[in-house]
């Protein structure tokens, strides 16, 4: 590891080290990393949370926003809002994250990632991120982590709250949220509704016609969720959310015979999961929980055509579905251990108006894992077995274990294994895909150092991640490519405290993402990444900073293109008008900085967004 990132991270440890005592926290309890409830303290996987609280403080434009801010996660975009983005959690591949919401498995089976650009955080309660393979959980997609977005829900029972938010900010930028809550003992529910639209920016610096204008986006969403607890033992929950966009682009519009036509192009999408689960306890030892669950992906390109000659000339039409059926059984075989045995059957599909080879595929899975506690020590073992029709038989396995070296330090030792079955698009795209192509696996070793101490929390992790037969976009033939091997060696600092009545939150990543055989850094990976957030409260008034720098990143597999890291600052005030009204101003990249992410093939550089602020007017009765 570079000497100088070692000597940051134990620099940062050291000033965390000599703030003003914080006040008693209250602990986080989570459910994604072991598929069961526990804190964060008896978390043995690296996991970061990001609550209500702090979604309405940092006050995100996009979920993209959101996550960048947590350790190991970064992401390169197509442009402005509601261009494509790509997310690299602990430097592994966009499709290699698998992300859910409220549990269920959402993403396109096409492009093999979730479409993050249609979840918009005025949705979210709870964002969950776990970091290192979870394979052995929730089988394919998760050899880099998983992500676990928690829908907006009503947890009180004093009856019917409304909620209403209004905001207008540059780039012609509205946003309006409206939501309603209410319930009682038995039942609870919550329906919240938005639209936003933006003008946007040029998403590409190519200005020749029909590219030198800006890239509008807009996007309306809603979200329903209730439960009901018919008794001691039994509970039922339910959710739908849809999320409907149209965003600008930059392309050339064709027609027969590659004829060349003006147009304005666009794509229309549309992100809809449901769910339906319910928890029972069937013994004081036995708990049961079944769930079904849909998710449907569907985008459109769509042509403007400013020529008549182009009348009839139509897009691309891509709809993904996934099934999912799950039943989980726990078993509290006594007071420090506890055993988990699950089954879940995953069925994709495929509709286009392209012709893809095989649109269909089912995968079958079956998981167990141990969790105990054994005095200073804890620990968990996992196994999975998936059947995919396409693929055959995959095993993973997992071992963690955690002792406390003495009070408020602890020690975790990990290993575990992940696979990823290839997309339909790098199988079958019409002159693309490659149908040859073998399922991904990968092979996770991690070292962990945690404190929890009155001052507040760190952690300090070191991981290598080997990958074998890793695939991936090669622009030099224009297609999916599989390199033998790739090896990831990452170390990652997180660090919360309090000093001088400011709440700090930092963390620091340092990775070395390479093709094993060639020795050179995959595509699109930056080394080195930092993110700071503080914030403060003064009865009324409150104020938050946020800077977030990325290193320099490879825009190509020979590394000959180098793209240049960058700082972005962010800043925020609050008012509290009244018990219910809140006024907040949010400003994003105050330094209006310029920067490049990802270059396109065409139209050159994909441009950065600039400065941009939000003005926000919110009533939130009490």
């Amino acid at each position: 590891m570079n000497p100088r990132v070692l000597t940051s991270l134990v620099g940062l440890i050291s000033v965390a080290g000599t703030a003003q005592a914080a006040e008693q926290h209250i602990e986080t309890t989570i459910v994604t990393a072991s598929r069961t409830e526990q804190t964060l303290t008896e978390a043995l996987a690296p996991v970061t949370v990001f609550e209500r609280a702090d979604i309405e403080r940092i006050a995100p434009r996009d979920l993209q926003e959101l996550l960048s801010r947590a350790v190991g996660v970064s992401f390169v975009r197509n442009g402005g809002r509601g261009a494509s983005a790509s997310l690299f959690l602990r430097g592994n591949q966009s499709n290699h994250t698998l992300v859910l919401i409220d549990g269920v498995r959402i993403g396109s089976a096409t492009l093999g990632s979730a479409s993050i650009t249609n979840l918009p955080p005025e949705l979210i309660e709870r964002v969950e991120i776990v970091r290192g393979p979870r394979s052995t959980l929730y089988g394919s997609d998760a050899i880099g982590g998983v992500i676990n977005i928690i829908t907006r829900k009503f947890h009180n029972t004093d009856g019917i709250k409304p909620y209403l938010q209004l905001g207008a900010g540059t780039q012609g930028s509205i946003e309006g949220v409206a939501a309603i809550s209410g319930g009682n003992a038995q039942t609870q529910f919550n329906l919240t509704a938005m639209a936003e639209e933006t003008d946007g920016i040029d998403n590409t610096a190519n200005n020749t016609a029909p590219h030198g204008d800006d890239d509008a986006f807009e996007q309306q969403a809603f979200n329903l969720s209730a439960s009901h607890r018919f008794s001691r033992t039994a509970e039922v929950f339910a959710f739908i959310q849809q999320s409907d966009s149209e965003s600008d682009y930059d392309t050339n519009c064709y027609g027969t015979g590659f004829a060349k036509f003006d147009c304005a192009p666009y794509t229309d999408s549309r992100v809809t999961v449901a769910n339906l689960r319910g928890e029972f306890q069937l013994a004081s030892f036995w708990t049961l929980t079944a769930a079904v669950g849909r998710s449907t992906d569907e985008s459109e390109t769509k042509y403007s055509y400013l020529d008549p000659a182009a009348v009839g000339v139509t897009g691309d039409v891509f709809e993904t579905t996934r099934d999912i059926i799950g039943l989980q059984n726990d078993f509290q075989i006594s007071e420090h251990h506890l055993l988990t045995l699950g089954a879940e059957q995953l069925h994709d599909k495929v509709d286009s108006s392209l012709s893809y080879g095989d649109d269909e595929r089912d995968n079958e899975g079956v998981y167990l894992q141990w969790q105990g506690e054994m005095g200073p020590v804890n620990a968990a073992l996992g196994w999975r077995n998936d059947n995919n029709e396409q693929f055959g038989s995959t095993d993973t396995r997992n071992a963690s274990a955690g002792v406390e070296l003495v009070e408020g330090l602890r020690f975790v030792a990990s290993y575990g294994e992940g696979f990823n079955a290839p997309t339909f698009n790098d199988l079958y795209y019409p002159d693309y895909g490659n149908p040859n192509l073998a399922p991904e696996s990968s092979k996770n070793r991690e070292l962990s150092l945690k404190g929890d101490t009155s001052w507040g929390r760190w952690s300090l992790n070191h991981f290598r991640n080997d990958v074998d037969n890793l695939i991936q976009y090669n622009p030099a033939t224009g297609g999916p490519d599989q390199i033998e091997s790739a090896q990831i060696n990452g170390y990652e600092l997180v660090v919360s405290t309090e000093l001088a009545g400011w709440n700090i939150d930092a963390n620091a990543s340092y990775l070395e993402p390479t093709d094993s055989r060639s020795g050179l850094d995959l595509r699109r990976r930056a080394r080195r990444q930092f993110n700071i957030d503080v914030d403060r409260q003064w009865q009324r008034w409150g104020v938050n900073l946020g800077l977030r720098a990325v290193g320099s990143r490879f825009e190509n597999t020979s590394n000959t293109d180098r793209l240049a890291g960058y700082a972005l600052l962010d800043f925020g005030v609050s008012y509290q008008l009244s018990e219910s009204i809140k006024l907040q101003l949010a400003v994003k990249n105050a330094l209006d900085k310029d920067y490049v992410s990802a270059r396109s093939f065409s139209f050159g550089d994909y441009q950065s967004l600039g400065r941009e602020a939000m003005f926000t007017i919110t009533y939130a009765p009490q």
